[in-house]
């Protein structure tokens, strides 16, 4: 778990030195999502209750619904992600595109946007400067253009499709998990 936070803040700090040492350290993602991302999807569920403190309007059960939506929300993602980058950067990656690289940089980058829940869920105002900060996994996605083996010519057409993979689909499923429940 503290190998996963270090690299994790490494790259929120400085994103570009985050993918050499992640590359370097060459974890497996299993290692990484059951040692570090699911964990950390467990805790931003849990930042769902810290809204009681300055929400009277939600009760237990809101906010154990509302727990359950993010858990399942990222979690969700984390497969969903791996699948649409999988199937959609194929042209832009120099070879056949590597896996275990994919798994790490949507589960480094969802642990991002987990951070993100947490923030928000912990602060009783709503900032629209906390909104835009999905922003920021896109600057860390385009820094980890080197790690994912990306052509030059390519490198946006990456970031874009590599961030609506892993910043909208979480979005998208926190939307419908919340509009059903």
């Amino acid at each position: 778990m503290l190998h996963f936070l270090k690299h994790l803040f490494q790259l929120i700090i400085s994103p570009g030195r985050g993918w050499e040492d992640v590359s370097y350290a060459g974890n497996d993602p299993e290692t990484i999502t059951t040692g570090g991302l699911y964990p950390l999807f467990g805790l931003a569920s849990l930042s769902a209750f810290v809204r009681y403190f300055y929400d009277s309007t939600l009760g237990l059960i809101d906010l154990l619904q509302i727990a359950i939506a993010i858990f399942v929300q990222y979690f969700a993602a984390y497969f969903l992600a791996n699948v649409l980058m999988s199937l959609l950067i194929k042209k832009y990656v120099d070879g056949e595109p590597n896996e275990k690289k994919i798994a790490t940089t949507s589960a480094y980058c969802l642990a991002i946007m987990s951070l993100i829940t947490i923030v928000e869920n912990c602060l009783p105002v709503e900032l629209s400067v906390i909104q835009l900060l999905p922003v920021c996994v896109a600057f860390v996605l385009w820094k980890g253009a080197k790690y994912m083996a990306i052509k030059e010519n390519y490198i946006g057409h990456y970031v874009i499709v590599s961030a609506l993979s892993i910043v909208l689909v979480p979005m998208a499923l926190g939307y419908l998990l919340r509009a059903i429940l």
